[in-house]
């Protein structure tokens, strides 16, 4: 087989393929994405795991810590504010139960 006959021989297998992706789209989409998919997967394997620096394990060990107290944090406000609510209602309702207001004792004293 000389130079010639292979180039013509690429050309047919060239024209079939095309031809027969024309006939068939779908099935000749959905098949280049599975090889895509599988050689994205292989690769992915192949690859080495990245290096990380130093600064980068500390930089997540402090991450970790601000996550932590901001989670503790946000527990103890929302505890901080259940308690400030009630002593707030408790002090409301007692304000209720003295008359402090002259103007409502006369209006109380007037209708009872």
């Amino acid at each position: 087989m000389n130079r010639q006959d292979a180039k013509e021989r690429a050309q047919d297998l060239l024209r079939e393929t095309d031809n027969c992706i024309r006939a068939n789209p779908v099935p000749a989409v959905l098949t280049a994405l599975g090889v895509g998919f599988a050689i994205g997967v292989l690769t992915r394997f192949v690859e080495p795991a990245p290096r990380r620096e130093p600064w980068q394990e500390t930089l997540d060990e402090i991450r970790n810590a601000l996550v932590t107290g901001a989670k503790r944090g946000k527990k103890a406000y929302a505890h901080s504010v259940d308690a400030v609510r009630d002593a707030v209602e408790q002090a409301a309702g007692k304000a209720r139960e003295i008359d402090v207001d002259p103007v409502a004792r006369w209006w109380k004293k007037l209708w009872s």
